[in-house]
């Protein structure tokens, strides 16, 4: 087919898509709110988070029982443990263009600049109306900043150990942060349907006598909330074989309140050569609860040496299900109507699991590397109506961290992490390459026979583009996050 027989249109955004082929893998369309934010995992222990998320290697800490339950073996009296975390989050997107062939105002229009332009002059020979400078109605421009903060509980745990002949045992009961659902999206040119875009295939180029109709609207969507799991943990160290293994269960529960919203800001109708705007006023609006809920189980094991420790996680697979009631709101200016949408989801998460290593070179110098395997293209997501696919991406992570013993009570932490989403971007060569960044932390720990504080600071820049044949979105999330543990040593309860 000829090239010139198409017209590269523009649409922007940054949200997940919805049940066809080509909106799984791929931001760029305002589809709704399902498993978003379940990736979000969180890491319980801020001596593990300042340590570059290695969680093995940190000696009694009792923070990592859900995500390596055989480094409890190391906990040599009982201890309880409060934790709390901070986190600070600057969204943005910028969208950028260039002139579309056969329609160049197209792209002053969707940056907002055509207040810029005169209107023609309808005396002169040779006008028509197509000659009219199209116009937005409303003020609205393409890019958007966002910053939000949130404060939760990270964890509340406890551990006690057990001592028989020949091994010991630690038992560690809790609750904890499994994941934050938090999660935004604002897109303020959707174009529906998206037409034009270059995937899975392009559209034809309308033609006067069949003109295209393409809804234009603002799309807004929004997630708070998170997920809390309650479960146990334990522990056994066999000191013969220099080997500790482990196990922990946890029980997950959550909800969060979700909201998304279409605003209409036109209904552009392209013909060959030209296209108009009308004047069109919708607002649909839905707003409700989900809620969660889901088990997961966790076995490790770990080599331990004088100066080198090894260890390995493996995550069965699990299923979450998400029961969702929504009010949905529609005003279309002559009347507004409410109705109820309510239903249950599925997500099914494969094997997953960590490889990793602890050096320890001098007594007051320790190392720690892993490697985490996220084969998160195997997930499987069924919708309400029980229709499946497989909306994610895999990635394996990197992670590396260093702990300086400065003092005998003091620890100066430090590292970096690999952190990848579950969406690859829009118009990205590699369709299976998800969009990836780093964390940057640092943090101390102060020991005391009695009690045990850690403190990390982290820092991370997601940013990615997505890109069509004539435009591109800048977008960009920083984070900030402060994590305080609080562990106290209650002594050898049981002798």
């Amino acid at each position: 087919m000829n090239p010139a027989r198409f017209v590269w249109v523009i649409v922007l955004g940054m949200g997940v898509g919805g049940g066809t082929v080509w909106e799984t893998h791929a931001q760029g369309y305002g589809g709704p709110l399902e498993m978003h934010g379940l990736h979000q995992l969180s890491l319980h222990a801020a001596a593990a988070r300042a340590f570059g998320g290695v969680t093995l290697g940190l000696g009694e800490e009792i923070g990592v029982m859900f995500y390596h339950p055989a480094a409890l073996y190391a906990l040599s009296e009982a201890q309880f443990s409060l934790g709390l975390r901070q986190e600070n989050r600057d969204l943005s997107q910028k969208q950028q263009y260039a002139p579309v062939r056969y329609y160049p105002n197209l792209s002053l229009l969707l940056e907002g600049l055509t207040y810029k332009i005169p209107d023609p002059d309808s005396t002169l020979l040779g006008s028509s109306p197509r000659d009219t400078v199209q116009r937005s109605f409303d003020d609205l421009g393409p890019n958007w900043k966002r910053a939000s903060r949130t404060r939760r509980p990270l964890q509340g745990l406890g551990a006690l150990p057990l001592h028989f002949t020949g091994f010991r045992l630690v038992i560690g009961l809790g609750a904890v942060e499994y994941a934050s659902l938090d999660h935004y999206y604002q897109n303020n040119n959707v174009l529906n349907p998206p037409v034009l875009s270059q995937r899975p295939l392009p559209t034809p180029r309308p033609t006067d006598d069949r003109p295209l109709q393409v809804d234009w609207y603002q799309f807004i969507r929004s997630r708070q909330g998170a997920l809390h799991g309650f479960g146990g943990a334990i522990a056994a160290d066999i000191k013969a074989l220099n080997l500790a293994l482990g196990v922990s269960g946890l029980v997950i529960r959550g909800s969060t309140e979700d909201l998304e919203q279409e605003v209409a800001r036109g209904r552009l109708i392209f013909y060959s050569n030209a296209f108009r705007v009308d004047s069109v006023y919708r607002r649909i609006t839905r707003s409700g609860t989900s809620t969660f809920r889901g088990y997961e189980f966790t076995f490790s094991s770990i080599l331990y040496g004088r100066y080198v420790s090894v260890g390995v996680v493996f995550k069965p697979p699990v299923t979450f299900t998400r029961t969702f009631s929504l009010d949905v709101t529609a005003d279309t200016g002559s009347g507004v109507a409410v109705t109820a949408s309510e239903g249950e989801d599925r997500m099914r998460l494969p094997w997953r699991g960590t490889l990793g290593i602890v050096l320890q070179p001098r007594a007051d110098l320790r190392l720690g590397m892993e490697y985490e395997f996220r084969p998160y293209g195997l997930a499987r997501y069924t919708d309400a109506q029980g229709q499946t696919h497989q909306p994610w991406v895999s990635a394996n992570l990197f992670r590396v961290g260093a702990e300086v013993l400065l003092k005998p009570w003091l620890r100066l932490r430090g590292g970096i992490r690999g952190e990848a989403e579950v969406f690859v971007p829009e118009g990205a060569p590699i369709t299976h390459d998800a969009v990836s960044y780093e964390v940057y932390s640092t943090g101390i720990g102060i020991v005391h026979p009695r009690f045990r504080f850690d403190l990390a600071y982290e820092y991370g820049h997601l940013k990615y583009q997505d890109i069509w044949a004539s435009a591109l979105s800048q977008n960009s999330t920083v984070r900030h996050m402060l994590t305080a543990n609080l562990a106290v040593r209650l002594g050898k309860l049981i002798r």
